[in-house]
């Protein structure tokens, strides 16, 4: 009872030694990489992340907008001058944070006609409909001197000449501009703005009525024209997307901006150049067409915050791939609360960072590399603990319980107790341990978890009843050993081989290759180690025990002969059941850039990792909660002693990369008034929460 009750109460530890490692980890992100975690299980996320989904404007570019004013593209009678006045009045100046009006507000500061312009007419902005990510535009109604008000629009071109193209919205106002009936118009306005948007630029539109549009009756809309605006990409991104793409990461663009700006600012910082439009997306013909058309698209354009979130919830649960989101606006926010891995940049809204499980308080992605390659080290140092910590329970349990069937000797309920507690507090330096990061995603597979825990406790379990039997019957031992007759001597022996092998099966199940190859154990784990074996020497030389020193000295040449052996065996083991270990990364640091790659290197990089993406998707048992709490009212004692494992097999500690915590899963569903499937109120006096 003694036993399985200690091993039991050891299944707190795995937990206590995750939560340890987590916060570490996010101790080092908000240290070294200015990434602040919100929520504990996304560095669990951050290590299985496959795709990485991405807004554009101030995430991969600088937002640091300006209108390229000898570019500016105007119709009929009016002038560049006209257009910026008009711009101006339809801007925010409030808004600080908003790149486009920052930028029309620069121009026109610049610009000394059009300020003229604005005082000859006596213009005021008497009120604005601000920006919507569903309509597109801004609408502006502006008093003139004689007391009259006009409207004016500024927004995405395609909207400006009709607000119906793409779809009736909902915005207040609809309109279609004089000249969109004629042909020979829209054909020159697309010309100037493909053109344009080819070059790089992002293209905002202006139109005019001389009236009231918010009054009944028919309202004369003028198309003024074309503002350029450049956005250049922030100087790591490129370099900052190599590095991902390296670590198994693709990167997905996803963008409101014109096709042809996306496809070119793709093309500057390492992306491929296969853009799809958003309303590709809303239009498909079917479910499989539209799932393929995400699947393979190297980004999106001109999109609707609805298509970011439908990308994000398509590659989560028709691909099974861990899908991670950057954004910094409101409308960023359904993307960031559906992806498994939410990261709002610097500068985002508040909107954003309450969605997110991450937030950047430097500008750029490269702090994402780094979480990338600290989350999988986490990841290999909790897989690593919870295979030793089930072997160790799992040899513990079967060598003590076939002693007594077998020979009827039971060791000390004192020493078993004893074991355990030193067993646990020398882990302790675990989460301290060097581990490394994998070339690829961590993906969390419990089956694999549990065959390698079987083979150490297995193994250990089979090695050391052959030892234990062996020394038996052997003749070269200073004091004969007799489990039958069952002294000190022979209890004592049989619980220091115990904490030999306990102790320095760590070595093994840390390795992700041959135990004597790198990355090489921490110090203090080596140490703590040895500071046990010492102690467990002692106890068994100087206590009732009575343990021989020559019998000491078998045990300890048995053991460090033996977890060798077992670990040859290992990594035989680890390649049969697919779990052999691969390349690693071992700085955090940014990668060199190796220069640009042609289209077809681009594509046939992606397919690789898409292919690696399609052999590891994670299972659907995988996303299964792995403990059940089945009373809230015990005492701690009692919740713990009578809490259900749903899976024991079910991939214990990896919660991150299943769900969302149940508390956050409450909060990503607000507005609609859901709560996870078996969760309960979280305001219930005296709730027990056990943190799977």
């Amino acid at each position: 009872v003694s036993v399985l009750r200690s091993r039991l109460l050891a299944w707190s530890v795995v937990c206590s030694a995750k939560k340890v490692n987590l916060a570490l980890g996010a101790a080092h992100l908000a240290k070294d990489h200015a990434a602040i975690v919100t929520s504990i299980p996304a560095l669990q996320d951050i290590a299985s992340m496959s795709i990485l989904c991405s807004d554009k404007t101030g995430t991969l570019t600088t937002a640091n907008m300006s209108i390229i004013a000898d570019k500016i593209y105007t119709v009929g009678e009016f002038t560049a001058a006209q257009l910026l006045c008009f711009a101006f009045l339809t801007s925010n100046a409030d808004k600080k944070d908003d790149p486009i009006d920052k930028a029309v507000i620069a121009a026109y500061n610049d610009t000394e006609s059009a300020q003229d312009i604005t005082k000859s007419a006596s213009y005021k902005q008497e009120s604005l409909i601000g920006f919507d990510p569903e309509v597109k535009r801004v609408v502006s109604f502006v008093t003139r001197g004689d007391g009259q008000v006009m409207t004016i629009a500024k927004g995405l071109p395609a909207k400006i000449m009709d607000t119906s193209a793409g779809g009736v919205d909902h915005g207040e106002i609809q309109w279609k501009v004089e000249e969109v009936g004629e042909q020979k118009f829209v054909e020159e306005v697309s010309e100037h703005d493909a053109s344009m948007s080819k070059s790089g630029y992002k293209t905002i539109a202006i139109a005019v009525c001389m009236s009231d549009a918010r009054k009944d009756g028919k309202h004369k809309w003028r198309f003024v024209g074309l503002l350029p605006m450049l956005d250049p990409p922030r100087t790591d991104t490129a370099q900052t997307i190599d590095s991902l793409q390296y670590a198994g990461i693709s990167v997905k663009m996803i963008t409101g901006d014109h096709r042809n700006v996306g496809a070119e600012t793709a093309r500057l910082i390492g992306l491929g150049t296969d853009i799809q439009p958003g309303e590709a997306i809303r239009n498909a013909k079917s479910e499989a067409e539209k799932n393929e058309l995400i699947w393979n698209a190297d980004g999106f354009a001109q999109v609707l915050p609805s298509d970011k979130r439908d990308v994000v919830l398509t590659l989560e649960n028709k691909f099974g791939v861990v899908v991670g989101m950057t954004g910094d606006g409101v409308n960023d926010a359904p993307a960031l609360s559906a992806a498994q891995v939410g990261i709002a940049v610097e500068g985002a809204t508040d909107a954003a960072k309450n969605a997110a499980d991450l937030i950047l308080t430097e500008p750029g992605l490269s702090p994402i590399y780094g979480a990338v390659i600290a989350s999988r080290r986490i990841f290999a140092r909790i897989k690593a603990y919870v295979i030793y910590r089930v072997a160790a329970s799992m040899i513990l349990v079967l060598v003590l319980s076939t002693m007594i069937f077998v020979t009827g000797c039971a060791v000390d309920s004192l020493l078993v107790i004893i074991l355990a507690l030193l067993n646990d507090i020398s882990m302790v330096p675990v989460a301290y341990d060097n581990a490394a990061a994998t070339k690829t995603p961590e993906i969390p597979n419990a089956l694999k978890l549990v065959m390698m825990s079987l083979f150490f406790g297995l193994a250990n379990t089979g090695i050391s009843l052959a030892f234990l039997f062996g020394m038996e019957h052997s003749s070269k031992l200073e004091n004969d050993i007799s489990f039958s007759v069952c002294s000190g001597d022979d209890r004592g022996f049989i619980w220091l081989h115990l904490v030999f092998v306990s102790e320095l099966m760590i070595f093994s199940t840390r390795a992700p290759n041959f135990l004597f190859q790198p990355p090489y154990p921490s110090i203090l784990l080596v140490l703590s180690v040895g500071a046990t074996l010492g102690l467990g020497v002692i106890i068994a030389l100087f206590t009732s025990s009575d343990v021989s020193g020559e019998n000491v000295g078998w045990i300890a040449l048995f053991n460090f002969v033996s977890v060798v052996a077992v670990d040859v065996v290992k990594v035989w083991f680890k390649h049969q059941i697919g779990e052999a270990a691969g390349d690693v990364i071992e700085s955090e640091e940014l990668l060199s850039p190796e220069g640009e790659k042609s289209e077809i290197q681009k594509h046939i990089d992606k397919q690789q990792r898409y292919h690696w993406y399609r052999r590891n998707r994670i299972r659907k048992e995988d996303l299964e909660r792995s403990v059940e709490i089945v009373d809230n009212k015990r005492t701690f004692y009692n919740a713990f002693m009578h809490f259900r494992f749903v899976s024991a097999t079910d991939n214990y500690v990896f919660g991150g990369a299943r769900q969302k915590a149940a508390a956050s899963a409450c909060v990503r569903e607000r507005g609609t008034g859901q709560k996870p499937p078996g969760s309960k109120d979280a305001t219930a006096d005296n709730d027990i929460v056990i943190d799977a």
